[in-house]
């Protein structure tokens, strides 16, 4: 689709969560190399659209500023590995339910709009490292953040050659 935007929902950190998590990727590219994602890049994504036709742009900008955010938080306290991409990532050891309730609600009001969720269930993470080797046992240090979140936001991720630059078209309402 020529005329589109790559678009997904995520949740934001703020300025000391994404130092905590610019650091801890740092310690992470130590013992598994590969690329570290940009610091103000460190995002959760909830829902990924793909390439989404600009029509459709106002009307996903509208739906993410009404949509009612819970004021909440979350644990990261595990580091795991997709070895596709070799994408080293931060997690929850704990069930987040309240984190997977957010992200059912935000499909369901992405259904009216005519989007499907993917049919992978939902991992809740943040990608820290591209490109890297698994990490050996007792390679990665131990964690222990939480996140607090607010709001989350719509994102168009644009393709550049130095690599994807991510602008925010809306943010959500606090609920």
């Amino acid at each position: 689709m020529a005329n589109g935007r790559r678009l997904f929902l995520a949740l934001w950190p703020d300025p000391a969560v994404r130092e905590a998590l610019a650091r801890t990727a740092g310690q992470a590219h130590l013992a598994c190399h590969g690329r570290p994602v940009a610091p103000e890049h460190l995002h959760l994504t909830l829902a990924f659209l793909g390439r989404v036709h600009d029509a459709r742009l106002a009307s996903l900008v509208a739906l993410t500023e009404a949509f009612p955010c819970p004021a909440e938080a979350f644990s990261l306290d595990r580091f795991g590995y997709f070895p596709r991409g070799g994408v080293l990532w931060l997690g929850s050891q704990a069930p987040t339910p309240r984190l997977t309730t957010l992200h059912h609600r935000l499909w369901q009001a992405l259904a009216c709009e005519g989007l499907s969720p993917p049919e992978r269930t939902f991992l809740p993470h943040v990608t820290l490292l591209r490109h890297a080797v698994p990490p050996a046992p007792g390679a990665l240090p131990g964690i222990a953040l939480n996140w607090h979140y607010t709001q989350l936001r719509l994102i168009e991720s644009v393709i550049t050659e130095e690599g994807p630059r991510y602008e925010g078209l809306a943010t959500s309402a606090s609920a």
